[in-house]
C-alpha cells in the first residue's frame, strides 16, 4: 500500500432526524408554532430521544463543514422511523450542506430507514400546546377510533397522514438516492454485489425463509464507492429481512444484523472476500461501514453481562465470533458500526489477521459524538467530537414544561437541563432505573439497589456471606430510591446512582468515564477493591455485586475510544494523547 493521505471523513450515526417542523398531517401544530413534537414521557422511556435530533444533527454537520471536512458517512438509522416526512427532511439537509459546503455523503441504511419490500405503517403522538397530546398515523384507519390497530390508544385524537408511512425498498432510498445509493458522475468507481449497474432491477437477490419454503425477490442496496483516487468505502446494507412462511409479512430486522448476514445474505460475505482481494492487488485503501456491529461493542462482556442478568435485547444483538472471522478472511481490517448507540472499539485477531470494529455512538443517546477517521498510508486516526455543549432549544422546553405541568411526568432531570450532554446523561440515568432495572435485572439484585446506599454496598463487602434474596432485610433502613439524584458524599449516594454511572460507562467507555466525578470514581475503585479480591458463592448479594463491578471496570478499562490511532496491518491501538494546545 503506497504511504498515501486520504481526504478525513466524519462518521455519523444514528441521526434519527424528527424533524419537529415538518409537516406530519398533526392539527395541533397550528397551536404550537408549526412544530410537531414528541412527548417528554415518550422520550423518557424510550432509548433514544426524538425532538433534539434535527438540531444535533445539524450541530454535526455544522461542525464537520467548519474544519473542512467534505466526506461524511451516514452510518443507518438517519431517519427517525423511515417517514415519508422525515426522509424528505433528511434528504434537504443533505442537498443544503452539500450545496452551502461541497460536502458528499454516503449512508446505508439502519433498521429504522426502510422496511422490506412494501414498507410499513408507522404511529407517533405529538403535543398540543396544552400539554395533552394527540396521534398522527399512516393507517388507514376511521379517525373516529373504530377499528384502531394495535399501539394506536383510543382515548386520543387520531389523524391519518401517509407522510406518516414508512417505505419499503427501493422506494425508501430514492429520496437520498444521490448520496451513495445509485452511482453518480463524480465518482471514479462504483459497484454492488451484482455488477455496476445502478438500476434497482439490476440489484435484486431471493430472500429466502427460514424453512426455506417462501423465497421473495429483495433489492440489496450494498455499494463500492471510490471518492477519491485510491480510497474504497465498502457500504453494506447489513439489514437482514426474511419472509414469514404463510402471510406477505417479514421478520424485522433489530435483532437480525452480522449474525444473519452469515445465513442470509451470503452473496455480500462473498463479495466483500473479492473486493477485498481485489483492493489488495490493485492497491486500493479498503474501509467497510454498515449500521450492525460486528464485533462485540460492549469490551468483549457478553458472556459475563448474560451471566449477570440473563439474555437481554442487547446480548441478544452481539454479533458471533465467525463474523469477524469473515472479516478478517476476506482482508477487511476496520469496521464503523451504530445501531447500538455506544461508544467502543473492539479488536479480533486470528492467526496474522487483525480486525477492528469502531462503534459509532449516536447523535440522540448518552453520549452524543460523532467521529473523524484519517487515514495515513497503513495508519487510522480517529477523533471523537462530542456534541455535549449544544444548548437545548427552548421552544421545545416550553412544550416539555406544559407536559410537566399536565401529567406531572417524572424525567430524572431532563426537562431542567440546559445542555444537550446535560439532558442525554439525565436519559440514560433514569432509563437505568425507570427501565433496564425493571426490564433486565434480577429482582432481588434489583431490589438491593434500590434499598442500598454505596455506604451499604461498602459494609457488605465485609460482611459474612449473605444470600441475595436476604440482603435488603440487613441493611439499617430502607431507603428506596434516596439520594438517587447523584448529589452528595458517595457514601450517601443511592446505589442506583452507581447504577446510572453503569450504564454511562457501557454505553460511553472513554466518554462515559468523562462523565462521572473523580471522586465517585475513587469511591468505585475502593467498592472493586473489596469485592474483586476474592470469589464469592453463587448466589450471594456479595456475588452479584462483584459481578456487577466486574463488568464495571471492564467497561472502564477497554480498548480507547476516543482519539486513538490503529495500524491497519497488525491491528496495534493506541490512545493519542492531546497536546497542550489542544
Amino acid at each position: 500500500m503506497p504511504l498515501q493521505e486520504f481526504p478525513p471523513i466524519a462518521v455519523i450515526a444514528d441521526a434519527h432526524v424528527h424533524d419537529p417542523a415538518a409537516d406530519f398531517g398533526f392539527p395541533g401544530a397550528v397551536h404550537t408554532c408549526g412544530l410537531s413534537v414528541r412527548p417528554l414521557a415518550e422520550a423518557a422511556r424510550s432509548t433514544r430521544v426524538f425532538n433534539e435530533s434535527l438540531q444535533a444533527f445539524r450541530t454535526a454537520l455544522d461542525d464537520v463543514a467548519s474544519r473542512g471536512i467534505r466526506y461524511v458517512v451516514l452510518l443507518g438509522d438517519y431517519t427517525d422511523d423511515g417517514q415519508v416526512a422525515t426522509t424528505a427532511a433528511v434528504a434537504a439537509i443533505l442537498k443544503d450542506y452539500g450545496e452551502r459546503h461541497g460536502m458528499s455523503f454516503f449512508a446505508v441504511p439502519g433498521n429504522h430507514d426502510i422496511f422490506a419490500d412494501a414498507g410499513r405503517h408507522r404511529t407517533k403522538r405529538f403535543l398540543a400546546a396544552d400539554g395533552s397530546s394527540a396521534v398522527v398515523t399512516s393507517h388507514p384507519v376511521n379517525t373516529s377510533g373504530a377499528c384502531l390497530p394495535p399501539g394506536i390508544p383510543h382515548d386520543l385524537p387520531v389523524t391519518v397522514s401517509p407522510d406518516m408511512f414508512c417505505p419499503g425498498y427501493p422506494d425508501g432510498l430514492l429520496p437520498v438516492a444521490e448520496h451513495g445509493y445509485f452511482p453518480q458522475p463524480s465518482y471514479l468507481h462504483w459497484e454492488t454485489p451484482f455488477g455496476m449497474q445502478g438500476a434497482s432491477a439490476e440489484r435484486m437477490f431471493t430472500a429466502v425463509s427460514s424453512s426455506g419454503s417462501t423465497q421473495r425477490p429483495l433489492m440489496e442496496a450494498s455499494y463500492l464507492v471510490e471518492p477519491v483516487e485510491g480510497l474504497w468505502l465498502l457500504m453494506i446494507d447489513a439489514n437482514v429481512f426474511v419472509p414469514i412462511d404463510g402471510s406477505d409479512e417479514w421478520v424485522d430486522s433489530t435483532s437480525a444484523g452480522w449474525n444473519a448476514m452469515l445465513v442470509h445474505k451470503r452473496h455480500v460475505i462473498d463479495w466483500m472476500t473479492d473486493v477485498g482481494a481485489r483492493a489488495r492487488r490493485l492497491d486500493k485503501r479498503l474501509i467497510a461501514f454498515s449500521h450492525y456491529p460486528a464485533l462485540d461493542p460492549l469490551d468483549g462482556t457478553r458472556a459475563a453481562e448474560v451471566a449477570l442478568l440473563g439474555p437481554t435485547a442487547t446480548s441478544g444483538r452481539i454479533p458471533a465470533d465467525a463474523v469477524g472471522g469473515a472479516f478478517i478472511t476476506a482482508g477487511i481490517p476496520l469496521h464503523f458500526s451504530g445501531h447500538l448507540h455506544v461508544n467502543d472499539t473492539a479488536r479480533m485477531r486470528r492467526g496474522d489477521g487483525a480486525f477492528v470494529n469502531v462503534a459509532v455512538p449516536s447523535l440522540v443517546g448518552f453520549p452524543p459524538a460523532y467521529k473523524i477517521l484519517t487515514l495515513h498510508g497503513d495508519t487510522a486516526e480517529i477523533e471523537t467530537v462530542s456534541l455535549g455543549d449544544m444548548p437545548m432549544d427552548p421552544a421545545i422546553g416550553a412544550l416539555y414544561s406544559a407536559e410537566v405541568r399536565r401529567t406531572g411526568v417524572r424525567t430524572g432531570g431532563m426537562a431542567e437541563a440546559n445542555r444537550y450532554g446535560d439532558f442525554l446523561s439525565a436519559h440514560v440515568g433514569h432509563l437505568a432505573w425507570r427501565r433496564h432495572l425493571k426490564r433486565e435485572w434480577p429482582a432481588p439484585l434489583g431490589a438491593l439497589l434500590r434499598a442500598a446506599t454505596l455506604g451499604d454496598l461498602a459494609r457488605l463487602a465485609v460482611r459474612p456471606v449473605v444470600p441475595m434474596e436476604d440482603a435488603v432485610a440487613m441493611l439499617p433502613v430502607a431507603r428506596d430510591q434516596t439520594n438517587a439524584c447523584g448529589e452528595g458524599a458517595p457514601e450517601t449516594l443511592s446505589a442506583i446512582a452507581f447504577l446510572g454511572d453503569w450504564y454511562r460507562l457501557r454505553m460511553g467507555s472513554d466518554l462515559g468515564l468523562a462523565s462521572v466525578s473523580s471522586q465517585r470514581l475513587r469511591f468505585y475503585d475502593r467498592l472493586s477493591a473489596l469485592y474483586l479480591a476474592q470469589p464469592w458463592p453463587e448466589g450471594s448479594a456479595q456475588g452479584g455485586i462483584a459481578a456487577m463491578l466486574s463488568l464495571f471496570e471492564a467497561y472502564r478499562r477497554g480498548l480507547p475510544s476516543k482519539d486513538f490511532r490503529i495500524d491497519l496491518r497488525t491491528g496495534e491501538i493506541t490512545a493519542l494523547i492531546p497536546t497542550p494546545s489542544d
